[in-house]
């Protein structure tokens, strides 16, 4: 209508699983200036909720009338399945009142809104589900760096990439290489870049593993593998990666035992 500010609450599934991170926006819509205010949302029950990023501010143009937007953007984790009400937002504030008000007051008037609450039909984890239970809209895996060469006894790094549509970095299984004989593998800590992409979490991890060959020839290192539930077609689908297919010359102190760096590492590995 013609309301001088106006909430609305925006989740991105309404038919979620149990433990799936559901995106939820709340916009405050102002046409007025605003002396104060403050938007808040409570938590529902069977549900946690976090707020993802900052506010982001913008205007609108909705019925001819042009708005002022500050959207708030929350990650809503289902715990439980069953019927899950997210209450409504609410706003609250001042802005500068009319003429009348300014020489009969101190100019300031209150201005408020909520949105309805919102109902969620939650829905339990699939029997048929693969474990760990990862329900996502879709998950990409690639090599950002993958080497085809090595020299025994000495370390090459391979960079892995995952894309989850739809889930928190917290949420996403450990991505590694697969363990294989004749080399050692060494992973880095993930490092995580999470986003909010069409209104739902985005998340992008990147792990650097070493691996180190413990003598020369061919060896074909494992790729990772994870399984996922397509929360959006209700089937398991599964993201892998190739084995990585390693020559290895032989290292420059190589008597055709094992390397020596290689057995340093094995050695500060037993010392530690």
């Amino acid at each position: 209508g013609d309301a001088d500010a106006c909430v609305e609450t925006v989740g991105d599934a309404a038919r979620p699983y149990v433990q799936q991170a559901v995106g939820v926006q709340v916009r405050l819509h102002y046409a007025v200036p605003l002396m104060s205010g403050q938007l808040e949302q409570d938590p529902p029950s069977g549900a946690s909720l976090r707020q993802v990023g900052e506010d982001l501010t913008y205007q609108r143009q909705i019925d001819g009338r042009r708005y002022n937007v500050v959207e708030r953007r929350f990650l809503l984790i289902p715990e439980r399945s069953g019927a899950l009400v997210l209450p409504g937002a609410r706003f609250n504030g001042q802005t500068m009142g009319g003429f009348f008000d300014q020489v009969f007051d101190d100019g300031r008037k209150a201005v408020s809104a909520a949105s309805p609450a919102k109902r969620l039909d939650v829905q339990p984890i699939p029997a048929q589900a693969p474990q760990p239970w990862l329900p996502l809209h879709d998950l990409k895996l690639r090599y950002a760096q993958a080497p085809t060469r090595a020299r025994a006894g000495e370390a090459v790094a391979v960079e892995i990439e995952v894309i989850a549509d739809g889930a928190s970095a917290a949420q996403l299984p450990p991505v590694t290489l697969a363990d294989t004989a004749g080399v050692q593998l060494f992973a880095d800590p993930p490092q995580v870049d999470e986003q909010f992409v069409d209104g739902r979490p985005r998340s992008i991890l990147r792990r650097r593993v070493a691996i180190v060959p413990l003598q020369a020839g061919t060896v074909s290192v494992g790729g990772p593998r994870i399984e996922w539930w397509d929360a959006a077609q209700g089937v398991t689908r599964t993201a892998m990666l190739p084995p990585l297919r390693l020559v290895v010359a032989p290292g420059a102190t190589s008597t055709g035992d094992t390397p020596d760096a290689a057995r340093d590492v094995s050695e500060a590995e037993s010392d530690t």
